[in-house]
């Protein structure tokens, strides 16, 4: 079963607990910052702020914040695209029907941006990267939040950079900045566990798990805003693909 084989990974645990966790506000406790309850309830400090017109200085040990006027799952469910939030530069919520336009200024970017070529680990056998696509898809139907970080609600390149954390490699935050770590490798190249990226209204705006066969996972916004499997033939993605990086590889080199 797939929790018998995370059983040891402590992180892991801790994390997919969360998803029993429902919520819709918080007490504060001494010690807490904005920061501090944005990271312990998965949302965002923008949303926690507004909604509670508070700021750093008036928090107060005792106080109740509250975290969803609609209900913890309702909410999360549901992603304005009008709202402007701390990783705004995640910019992936077109629709399957608006096209993109790659202009002369965003294709002389992506060509500019810097790269590294050299791996960040390597995997202890094929088995654990195999198990680190079924991590992957155990994240399968988690509701997608622009600047989320947790599996109540997550955004893309969150979703990427949790993952990864859970096999020992820190990545940047924002989908951008991931495209500028690993060694890229072409489309037909992938591996399971390598990231592929799309262009959305932003050079990089958009990042994904392969998983094999042609399958990438990947928090997406859109109609299901949830985390989900999509596959790189389909149009919507076929003409946005970008790149494709490798984070870990094996020591035979894939």
């Amino acid at each position: 079963m797939f929790f018998a084989a995370i059983r040891n990974n402590k992180n892991l645990l801790r994390f997919m607990q969360t998803r029993a966790h429902n919520g819709s506000s918080y007490i504060v406790k001494k010690g807490d910052t904005l920061q501090a309850i944005a990271k312990k309830t998965g949302y965002s400090v923008n949303h926690i702020r507004k909604l509670n017109h508070v700021n750093a200085k008036s928090l107060k040990v005792g106080q109740k914040i509250v975290l969803s006027r609609r209900g913890p799952v309702k909410e999360l469910a549901v992603v304005r695209t009008n709202e402007i939030d701390e990783y705004d530069e995640e910019d992936d919520l077109l629709e399957d029907d608006e096209d993109v336009v790659l202009n002369d200024t965003l294709l002389e970017t992506e060509n500019k941006m810097d790269s590294s070529s050299e791996l960040l680990g390597k995997w202890g056998s094929p088995h654990e990267r195999s198990l680190f696509v079924r991590v992957a898809k155990g994240f399968l139907g988690a509701p997608y939040r622009l600047g989320g970080s947790s599996i109540r609600g997550l955004d893309c390149s969150a979703f990427v950079k949790k993952i990864y954390e859970f096999f020992d490699v820190s990545l940047p935050r924002t989908a951008k900045e991931q495209a500028r770590v690993g060694m890229s490798v072409s489309r037909d190249e992938l591996k399971e566990g390598d990231l592929v990226f799309f262009n959305t209204r932003r050079a990089y705006g958009h990042v994904g798990i392969y998983i094999g066969n042609n399958e990438f996972v990947h928090a997406a916004a859109g109609r299901q805003r949830m985390v989900r499997i999509d596959t790189l033939d389909k149009p919507y993605y076929n003409k946005r693909f970008v790149k494709a990086v490798r984070i870990k590889g094996l020591d035979s080199g894939v």
